[in-house]
Order: C-alpha cells, then structure tokens, then sequence
C-alpha cells in the first residue's frame, strides 16, 4: 500500500498476507488523499517478513532481519535481527557473518537443477514399477 515511497531490496522474502504501507491512508471525507504525512518504508536485502506482519510508515528494516509472523513493526530494526510481538521488539540479534541468501541458492541454476534431479533420484530410489502397482492395490500397504 505505497501512497508515495516502499522500496524493497534484493533477495527479500514476504509471507502471505504482510501489510506494508507508507502512509496512514485516507480520511472519513476525502478517501482520495492520504491522511497526515506519508514516510517512506525501506526493506533493505535479504530480509524475512514472516505471515501477516505489518510494516509501519516510516519503518527501515535492515539487511538480514526478519520479522516474525503476526508482528507490528512500528520502529526502525537494525541489521542482522530477528523482531517479533506487537508492538515488535528484539527477539535476537544474529551473528554477522556471510548469510546464504536466496540470491546465492539461485545464482546458478543448472547447478541447481542438477541437485533437485540428484535429490529427486535419492528420495524415490527406491520405487520401482511393481512398487506403484501394488499401491494402486492396497493403498495402505507400506511397501
């Protein structure tokens, strides 16, 4: 819900349901302009907003936070922090160290692909064609 002013950084994951907004939005009357003055929001990368967080006007997250499911983020969260509760406060700082982003897990997708097909043949190894049949049979048979 921008009026003016969110910018989200690179690599950032956002749950289903977060509420970001710049502004405090529309008056009784004139639901045309926002009410009050609107602050820009800043999600800076690499950040984790959990399910059904809200993200005040005027807020900065920074680099490698995450903010808990359900949390209200009224204040600023400095890097490399987990924010949590309503209103949010510090649950934990993180170490600063080199975070394995989703940027890094992409960054090369052959390879990738290569994994998930190496995962694929180590979780299903061990089906086999009379396997599927008998489970058609007897669905509830463990074999």
């Amino acid at each position: 819900m921008a009026a003016e002013s969110i910018v989200i950084g690179d690599a950032c994951m956002i749950a289903h349901g977060v509420y970001i907004s710049d502004a405090d939005w529309h008056g009784i009357y004139d639901r045309a302009e926002p009410v009050g003055k609107t602050k820009p929001v800043v999600i800076k990368d690499n950040v984790w907003i959990g399910d059904s967080a809200i993200i005040c006007k005027g807020v900065t997250i920074g680099n490698n936070s995450i903010i808990g499911a359900g949390a209200v983020v009224t204040k600023n969260v400095p890097p490399n922090s987990v924010f949590a509760g309503n209103p949010a406060q510090l649950v934990k700082e993180l170490d600063d160290v080199e975070f394995n982003t989703r940027a890094n897990f992409l960054e090369d997708p052959i390879k990738l692909a290569k994994d998930f097909d190496a995962l694929d043949k180590y979780t299903l190894g061990n089906n086999s064609f009379i396997g599927w049949i008998i489970s058609l049979i007897n669905p509830n048979d463990s074999h």
